[in-house]
C-alpha cells in the first residue's frame, strides 16, 4: 500500500482534515505529533510540523526517512498575494520559491494534479462555493511582500513552509503537491506584521506575538475575523484534498509542468530591509538543521 505523507503548520489545519478522514491512529514521527488514516487504498499519514520552513523541512527530512511516501502534500491556508482569490479559494501550486530581500528566484515546480482529481476537486469546492485555481507559492515572512513579485505569476499566495518542504522533497526524488486554501489577502489582510512575529528561520515567535498585542490590543479584535477566516479555508482545503487522494490517480506524471520563460528572475525593485541577511539565493541543504 503507497503511502502519502501530509504536512500541515498548524493545529487548525489538521484538524479539519480529520474530521473528514473517518478513523484515525494518533503517532509520533520523531518529535512530530501525526495522525495515520486510510483512504482509497492509500496509507496516509499527517505530520502537524508546527509554523515555519526550518520546522517545515525537519518534518519532511523525518517523514521521507521513517515512511518513505510516494507523494507529499503541502496542505492548509495561505494568503493571497491579489485580490483576484477570496477567502476559501483553494490554489494547487505549479511551483515555488522562496522569497527574500534582494535574492533571486529560484522556482521548484511541483506535480500537477491530474484531470480526475482537479475535477474531483472542483466538484467539491463548487459545493462550498469555491474555486481552484493554478498558482504559485511563494514562502516569505517578509511584510508586504506582494510589491516584489514578479507581474507574470499567475494567482502568487505565501506560505512559511511549502519552499522548504519542496527543496527536501526534491533532494529525494520525492513528488510533492501543494494545496492551500486562501486564509487572507487584499481583500480581507491580516491586522498585524507577520514579519515583526517571527524569528530568523521563519518561525512564530510567541513571545513576540504576545507582545504586539500589549502593545496594540486592537489585535485581539481583529483576531476573531482571522480565525473564522481561517477555519473556512481549513475545511475547504481538506475537502479539496479528500476529493484528490480519493482519485486512482492524484498526478499527472505525464503532462508537462508549467515551464517558466527562466530558471532565475530577478526580484522586483523594492526598499531595503533591516539587517544583514545570509549570502546566497536560495536554501543550502542542512543550512536551517539543528
Amino acid at each position: 500500500m503507497e503511502t502519502v505523507g501530509i504536512i500541515a503548520a498548524m493545529t487548525q489545519e489538521c484538524r479539519a482534515l480529520l474530521k473528514c478522514a473517518g478513523k484515525t491512529e494518533r503517532t509520533r514521527l520523531g518529535p512530530f505529533p501525526c495522525y495515520r488514516f486510510q483512504l482509497s487504498g492509500r496509507n496516509c499519514l499527517l505530520v502537524k510540523s508546527g509554523i515555519g520552513i526550518k520546522r517545515a523541512m525537519d518534518a519532511a527530512r523525518t517523514l521521507i526517512a521513517e515512511e518513505r511516501p510516494r507523494l507529499l502534500v503541502s496542505f492548509g491556508v495561505a494568503g493571497a498575494a491579489r485580490d483576484d482569490l477570496e477567502i476559501g479559494d483553494v490554489i494547487a501550486a505549479s511551483q515555488t520559491f522562496l522569497l527574500e530581500r534582494h535574492k533571486e528566484i529560484l522556482f521548484r515546480q511541483l506535480e500537477p494534479l491530474s484531470d480526475a482529481a482537479w475535477q474531483a476537486a472542483v466538484r467539491v469546492l463548487g459545493l462550498c462555493g469555491a474555486r481552484l485555481a493554478t498558482g504559485t507559492a511563494v514562502t516569505t515572512r517578509m511584510s508586504n511582500p506582494a510589491r516584489l513579485l514578479p507581474d507574470e505569476l499567475a494567482h502568487p499566495f505565501f506560505d512559511m513552509e511549502t519552499a522548504g518542504i519542496a527543496q527536501v522533497a526534491a533532494g529525494h526524488g520525492t513528488a510533492l503537491i501543494a494545496l492551500r486554501a486562501v486564509s487572507d489577502g487584499p481583500l480581507e489582510p491580516l491586522s498585524f506584521d507577520l514579519e515583526a512575529m517571527t524569528d530568523e528561520d521563519f518561525n512564530l515567535s510567541i513571545g513576540k506575538a504576545a507582545r504586539m498585542v500589549l502593545l496594540k490590543p486592537k489585535l485581539a479584535l481583529g483576531s476573531f475575523r482571522i480565525i473564522r477566516n481561517v477555519r473556512k479555508a481549513a475545511d475547504n482545503a481538506a475537502a479539496a484534498l479528500l476529493a484528490v487522494l480519493g482519485q486512482a490517480a492524484v498526478i499527472d506524471e505525464f503532462k508537462d509542468k508549467v515551464r517558466m520563460p527562466a530558471e532565475f528572475l530577478p526580484l522586483a525593485p523594492g526598499p531595503a530591509g533591516p539587517g544583514p541577511e545570509p549570502e546566497g539565493g536560495y536554501l543550502q541543504e542542512g543550512e536551517y538543521a539543528d
